[in-house]
């Protein structure tokens, strides 16, 4: 029989285990996160590598020309770099995000969300998806940058694959949480939204309401909202949803500010 000193020895090293296997659990989710866009990450790449291609060739056939057109040129390289610095952009957003070379600091809820959007590098109206973006200036929460971009990019994936095909709109939204010293950041949408016998299971591991894959959306884990969950709370704050079917969804997530 064990006597107590080696009783809690085992306690500590189980909770150790258990920590290390959260940690690989969490970091698992967010490589396959970014493996769940990948796909539009690639079309949206091709679509600026098209005039990347045509405005530089414009540029190389007018001046071989007697009189080039010195205007016409400096208008195709601007279009040209303007679209590989996009390009550029989305490039350093997605190694940061798969690296996870982060610590805790200050962020700007502004820049969160804007990094996170030039990840998902698709434009929702290209998918029959209005994006509409309400942040109050100067927002700052104390977290883990990257782990809270993994955050919003959960929502946001989950938004636009629940409105797939159906149009619809999202919005972020982020501002003072009101009668706290807390910030609130929310992605709605207008999607079927989910049923209300359901909505307490949302968080649970291995959960989803993703039963089918459509148009090559892949089927959902049921780890993506769980993982959020611990993240949120790891960062002292909590999250929230509230839906309505055939109306939307809301999440919200609550972080401490600065």
């Amino acid at each position: 029989m064990l006597n107590p000193e080696e009783l809690l020895q085992q306690l500590q090293n189980l909770q150790q285990q258990l920590d290390c296997v959260r940690e690989q659990l969490t970091e698992s989710q967010r490589l396959a996160t970014i493996g769940t866009i990948a796909a539009v990450i690639a079309h949206e790449f091709n679509n600026l590598l098209t005039p990347i291609v045509s405005y530089s060739q414009f540029a190389l056939s007018t001046i071989e020309t007697d009189k080039p057109d010195m205007e016409l040129i400096k208008k195709a390289l601007t279009k040209a770099f303007g679209a590989s610095t996009k390009a550029g952009k989305i490039c350093q957003s997605m190694l940061g995000l798969a690296r996870g070379q982060t610590q805790f600091s200050q962020v700007s809820v502004q820049m969160m969300v804007e990094e996170v959007l030039l990840v998902m590098a698709r434009d929702p109206q290209k998918d029959g998806l209005a994006l509409r973006v309400h942040i109050q200036p100067d927002l700052k929460v104390s977290g883990d940058p990257v782990q809270l971009e993994q955050i919003l990019l959960n929502l946001l994936i989950n938004a636009r694959q629940a409105m797939l095909g159906r149009g619809g709109s999202i919005t972020i939204k982020a501002g003072d949480a009101e009668g706290e010293n807390a910030i609130r950041i929310q992605v709605i949408d207008t999607g079927p939204g989910i049923p209300e016998k359901l909505l307490p299971k949302i968080f649970d591991p291995f959960f989803t309401t993703k039963g089918t894959a459509k148009k090559g959306e892949s089927k959902g884990t049921g780890l993506g909202l769980a993982i959020c969950k611990e993240i949120v709370e790891a960062h002292k704050g909590r999250i929230e949803v509230q839906s309505v079917v055939g109306k939307g969804t809301t999440f919200s997530v609550v972080l401490p500010k600065v």
